[in-house]
């Protein structure tokens, strides 16, 4: 099968690998699309935690052998820790990511866990399921938030966490959105998804702010506009570090707080909240053209909503 496996940094190459053989307990997916985010194009200007050569993707759409339809839920953990019997499955010391530890949907055909597989309903489309993975990750941060309806909400970031995020504040009946992307395109999609306002034309400070992609600049800029009292919560990885000046973080009683990929019941609800995207912001990519790009986002060109690899 055709894969596109990544060497080294900033090395992917499409080439032709042995086709997987799922053992009793996996299952062989045939990849229809395999959605493109954040961590791909940070891997490969820096693998880290990959195993190389690695096939990339987690975001993994397909059809298994008996036609059924499905989204790879790509979190593995030790399922008996305190984190796992308790729910928090992605803070297990022995978590692992499909498409990150292990090969992920960059390819033709996959094989993951029989437990892995989520089906999808007839009703949402390939497109539509390619938003399912980021929208996850937003429920999660939406819920440990924890907003009043009343509450002003900030969402740094209008890829696929942050307009997940817009979407989950318009489910749960928030008005005061705004939000903040440099690509016009993504704002338009979040505007369109219930943005209430563009945060760069505002001035004020906000009851709760998501921070979606990491930099040390928008995260500054997500502790400065969050109210004294206010939660800011941070979704990306961009940079590593960030120095903060802690005692006015104190004074102004901020609350900082992280979150991390999702539960199965997040993906379960992603799919419903991704009923409300159109198959029209997916671009559909074939295998060459990831490279180019996973290259342009790295330059800050982020004008394409959501791409997504097509490999079959």
């Amino acid at each position: 099968m055709k894969a596109l496996v990544l060497e080294d940094k900033n090395i992917l190459d499409l080439k032709e690998v042995a086709s997987p053989e799922p053992k009793a307990d996996e299952v062989l997916l045939k990849i229809e699309l395999c959605s493109i985010g954040g961590s791909e194009y940070m891997a490969l200007a820096n693998p880290g935690i990959r195993p190389l050569p690695h096939i990339m993707g987690h975001g993994i759409l397909g059809t298994t052998s008996s036609g059924a339809r499905a989204a790879v839920y790509p979190l593995q953990s030790c399922s008996n820790c305190d984190y796992c019997t308790t729910g928090l499955m992605q803070l297990c010391d022995m978590w692992t990511l499909i498409g990150v530890h292990s090969d992920g949907g960059f390819a033709q055909q996959v094989v993951v866990p029989k437990s892995s597989i989520v089906e999808l309903p007839k009703t949402l489309s390939w497109e539509q399921a390619v938003f399912v993975e980021p929208f996850a990750n937003a429920i999660n941060a939406w819920e440990i938030a924890k907003t009043d309806s009343k509450n002003s909400i900030a969402i740094i970031g209008a890829g696929g966490l942050g307009l997940g995020l817009v979407a989950a504040a318009r489910s749960s009946g928030h008005t005061d959105i705004a939000i903040c992307d440099p690509s016009a395109t993504r704002l338009d999609v979040a505007f369109k998804l219930g943005a209430s306002s563009c945060l760069d034309e505002q001035h004020g400070q906000y009851d709760v702010v998501f921070e979606t992609f990491g930099s040390i600049e928008s995260r500054n800029k997500a502790i400065e506009i969050t109210k004294k009292g206010g939660k800011c919560i941070f979704m990306g990885f961009a940079s590593p570090n960030l120095d903060i000046n802690i005692s006015e973080i104190i004074r102004h009683q901020k609350h900082l707080m992280g979150t991390f990929v999702y539960t199965r019941e997040h993906f379960k609800k992603a799919i419903q909240l991704a009923e409300v995207c159109s198959p029209e912001w997916v671009t559909k990519l074939s295998f060459v053209e990831v490279e180019p790009v996973l290259k342009s986002y790295l330059n800050g060109d982020f004008g394409i909503v959501k791409a997504a690899l097509n490999p079959n």
